[in-house]
């Protein structure tokens, strides 16, 4: 087709033109196409010349040269406009046209990591790879399936970097990472002026705003995809290639779910979410066991969002339920408390203090856990006198909104 780039260069111009200027839902990374925006996508397919491999085709030129658009302060970058108009032809075209069309797919997904496009079009990239593993999990070719694994391992980290975007070093001698002490955007919408796609416009004009402000976008969206994404590309043989990731991954994280600050709810509650969607996969145990065992042991876990504690509630679950020493280790360190002498403390309250905090985590597990899961720990856990009410003050059960 000639002039095909500059075909859907205008496609992606117009994409834009026909946004929804309010959405009724906010809490979408990637924004849903509206009705007018989808007869553009039935106008490509309608056109006999724009197979969907050439669309691929186009779609990736565009993205390496985009033509020159006049455009006001308002339009979203055409790269960006281009992927949203891709990411929903690819939601639309029959599962046989996008089997056939892999290996130009394939190039445009591997192009567009190196391109450096902004972070509303990797998010895109993502939402793109994932639409083609859900429509097509299987690959006959190993080569093939090398490939997409790949590819995923490459958009995976690309998308775990924007995540960390909002973290910074303790130290420049050591790779410990904490929040910067500054206000994130909030994925749920509740206090945005905009939807998600004006704001990232308004983000992207202004060269002073940090790459923070995506940083909660990004950790949404691979709590939404990224441990069933994981599943299904890397098959039950090779689930040991995906822990080098997660760990990577998790080094962003913990992070987040170690600073109970008012704002940083917003990343700790896409945090848990993530971790919880990962701690549903056995396999995943390995990358994220001792973080996790580690912040329900921090003396700060109780002070969170109540809607978070659902998610906490899976998490412990899977911690404690999916081998056998994790809730023994739990009952050894309740039972040494318990007995252990005052002079290993300063004073009295201190111990007193120390042992609630042991036994809260313990009523938690149970709390989160099966009806009569642990009855066969039923003597030992009867054995613990609870000093509760000897404690003036102590830790608090903090559920904020």
């Amino acid at each position: 087709m000639n002039h095909g780039a500059h075909f859907m260069a205008a496609i992606a111009y117009v994409w834009n033109e026909r946004k929804q200027i309010k959405a009724p839902v906010r809490n979408k990374v990637i924004p849903a196409a509206t009705e007018e925006q989808l007869l553009l996508v039935e106008l490509v397919r309608s056109v006999s010349a724009m197979r969907t491999e050439t669309v691929i085709q186009t779609v990736k030129e565009v993205l390496k040269q985009p033509p020159a658009i006049a455009k006001d302060k308002k339009h979203l970058s055409l790269e960006v406009c281009m992927l949203q108009f891709f990411y929903a032809y690819v939601q639309r075209i029959p599962v046989s046209s996008l089997v056939d069309s892999w290996q130009p797919l394939l190039v445009l997904l591997k192009d567009s990591v190196q391109l450096g496009l902004p972070a509303p079009g990797q998010f895109l990239i993502l939402g793109i790879l994932n639409e083609f593993i859900l429509k097509n999990p299987n690959l006959e070719s190993k080569k093939d399936q090398r490939e997409l694994q790949d590819v995923t391992h490459k958009v995976v980290e690309a998308i775990g970097t924007i995540a960390g975007s909002s973290l910074e070093q303790t130290t420049w001698l050591r790779r410990n990472l904490e929040v910067k002490p500054s206000p994130q955007i909030v994925v749920d919408g509740t206090n945005l002026e905009a939807d998600v796609e004006d704001l990232m416009l308004t983000v992207m004009e202004e060269s002073s705003f940090t790459p923070s402000v995506y940083s909660v976008h990004a950790l949404t969206l691979l709590a939404k995809v990224l441990a069933h994404l994981l599943d299904m590309v890397f098959y039950s043989d090779e689930k040991e290639k995906v822990i080098p990731l997660l760990v990577n991954i998790m080094h962003y994280v913990v992070p987040y779910l170690r600073n109970h600050s008012a704002h940083n709810a917003p990343s700790y509650r896409a945090c848990i979410q993530l971790l919880s969607s990962l701690s549903g996969y056995q396999y995943t145990r390995r990358a994220w066991k001792k973080e996790a065992f580690d912040l329900f042991m921090d003396h700060t876990f109780f002070q969170m969002d109540a809607s978070c504690v659902s998610h906490w509630r899976a998490i412990i679950d899977h911690l404690m339920t999916h081998d056998k020493t994790t809730f023994r280790d739990l009952m050894t360190r309740v039972a040494v408390a318990q007995s252990s002498s005052l002079s290993l403390f300063t004073n009295r309250d201190a111990e007193l203090e120390q042992r609630a905090m042991l036994l809260k985590r313990l009523a938690f597990t149970i709390y989160s856990s099966e009806v009569d899961q642990y009855q066969k720990y039923l003597p030992d856990i009867q054995g613990i006198h609870s000093p509760l009410s000897q404690v003036n003050g102590g830790e608090q059960f903090l559920f904020t909104s």
